[in-house]
């Protein structure tokens, strides 16, 4: 699982695990790397992350979200405070306990989570940013859908780089051959992003 800027596609970081086991879903990698965040943040992601304790531990750091609803919440925009047509705020409730997460951990979330819920073509997008002046609709449905621009990113690290086949032979060495790509890739990416930044800025 990797982390990149939304806009100059810089690879941020990346955390790794065996195949199966304890601490090898996509939420706990998430979490292993939720210190590359910082206040004014925002994070966009697929739905499989619109998650109560994750949103919630992100908005703790000062960090906002942009994703889209999960398939099991049902949106009714007849309820909660309307800020325009199918556009409201609402407020989740905490949901019982995960089995892997500590009692003491989870005692630490808030009870309620202030969220927004909107309709934006034809998927609901779930935001922190409960202003619809200050994010507008077309805003967050910009913001959102260019997010395939990650998985083109991806791909280019895969097949620009020919990280596409791997040639070590033992799983240290794969985990360092993976690095190397990806330090290769973050250096170019970043370089990208000094050149377009002083082209913006130029008189």
């Amino acid at each position: 699982m990797a982390i990149t800027a939304y806009g100059s596609g810089a690879l941020l970081d990346m955390a790794y695990a065996p195949f199966q086991g304890k601490g090898t879903g996509e939420h706990s990698l998430l979490r292993s790397m939720l210190d590359n965040f910082s206040e004014g943040d925002i994070v966009v992601a697929d739905r499989y992350y619109t998650f109560y304790f994750l949103i919630a531990e992100l908005q703790s750091r000062g960090v906002d979200i942009v994703m889209q609803q999960h398939a099991t919440r049902r949106t009714d925009f007849c309820k909660g405070q309307r800020l325009d047509s199918r556009d409201h705020l609402v407020e989740w409730r905490k949901p019982a306990k995960p089995k892997w997460m500590e009692r003491d951990y989870y005692e630490q979330f808030p009870d309620k989570l202030p969220a927004r819920e909107l309709q934006a073509g034809k998927k609901v997008l779930v935001t922190t940013l409960l202003s619809n002046k200050a994010a507008p609709r077309k805003q967050l449905s910009n913001l959102y859908n260019n997010r395939w621009q990650v998985e083109l990113n991806l791909r280019e690290i895969k097949t620009t780089l020919g990280m596409d086949i791997l040639r070590c032979k033992t799983p240290e060495m794969v985990v360092k051959e993976i690095w190397v790509y990806l330090l290769t890739y973050k250096s170019y990416s970043l370089a990208n992003e000094s050149i377009s930044s002083t082209k913006r800025y130029t008189p």
